[in-house]
């Protein structure tokens, strides 16, 4: 069902968003604020692990652990800036090809969809499409 009417999901969220854009912010921003926590913690309970490890394994003091810990989390941040270097060209070139596909079928069904039409279902859909950006317009200023 959801892939039958995705057009109609789409447009309904488009212009929800541009009505209550103010909602719309706050949410996006509190599920960023939300995913920075979730990552901080994570990394917290990682360097955590990492120093505590260290510090059983080869008994060092608290200050040589986190020394030991630090150089550690280094290397990893390095390590994972080399894959990142590595992969991001073919990653960008692999959402790049999607999103042509993606607007070639949707332009393509758009077209076929419109051609598909009779003159009288053409000013319907344009008259609503009017009428909704009309009434919209009375939420957002």
């Amino acid at each position: 069902m959801i892939k039958e009417h995705l057009d109609l999901i789409i447009a309904a969220t488009m212009v929800s968003t541009l009505a209550l854009y103010d909602v719309t912010f706050d949410l996006v921003l509190s599920a960023l604020h939300l995913l920075i926590e979730l990552l901080h913690i994570a990394f917290e309970w990682l360097e955590l692990g990492i120093e505590h490890t260290v510090e059983h394994l080869f008994h060092t003091s608290r200050h040589g652990s986190q020394i030991v810990t630090f150089y550690i989390l280094l290397l990893i941040g390095c390590g994972l800036l080399f894959w990142l270097r590595r992969s991001l060209p073919r990653i960008y070139a692999a959402a790049l090809q999607f999103v042509q596909r993606a607007w070639l079928r949707r332009k393509t069904e758009l077209q076929t969809y419109w051609l598909s039409l009779t003159l009288p279902y053409k000013l319907r859909l344009f008259s609503t499409v009017l009428g909704v950006v009309y009434l919209a317009t009375f939420f957002t200023m």
